[in-house]
């Protein structure tokens, strides 16, 4: 757990009532639209892609799509600003491919009611290696992460 997490600027599309179903096709078009319009409005990217989520990721729920960004600026075309929240949150590293990303959510949140913490939204992931068709999926590393009560 992290305290005194300062937020982050993004640079996202977002979608709402969306299931996990719906991810790789979303995933698939807007990294490259962000990062496009990031290059277009000469605004870098300041580290790897996410995704935010606000809701049930059993049912559906809304999510950000996009890049930390050095500061926040709207790029047009449904590109917008956000933010990753500051303040005390939760991160898990996990390693492998993304179909294991459920099995890295549960123990996160057994983590949590373990140590008694509340987690409260947005939670997110972060693409840590970038998925290239030759990437080995045992290498993928991605970085789970939710606000706290």
């Amino acid at each position: 757990m992290l305290d005194g997490v300062t937020p982050v600027a993004t640079l996202v599309v977002r979608h709402d009532d969306v299931t996990v179903a719906d991810l790789p096709t979303l995933f698939d078009a807007d990294y490259p639209r962000v990062a496009e319009a990031a290059t277009d409005a000469d605004l870098p990217l300041v580290g790897p892609a996410l995704a935010c989520f606000r809701g049930d990721l059993t049912g559906r729920f809304a999510i950000e799509i996009g890049f930390p960004v050095v500061a926040a600026a709207n790029a047009g075309a449904g590109i917008e600003s956000s933010h990753l929240p500051g303040g005390r949150v939760a991160v898990l590293t996990h390693t492998g491919p993304y179909d294991q990303l459920p099995e890295a959510w549960g123990r996160l949140m057994a983590f949590l009611a373990e140590q008694g913490v509340e987690p409260a939204e947005p939670c997110g992931e972060v693409y840590v290696t970038d998925p290239t068709p030759s990437t080995d999926p045992a290498t993928l590393r991605t970085d789970l992460f939710i606000a706290l009560r």
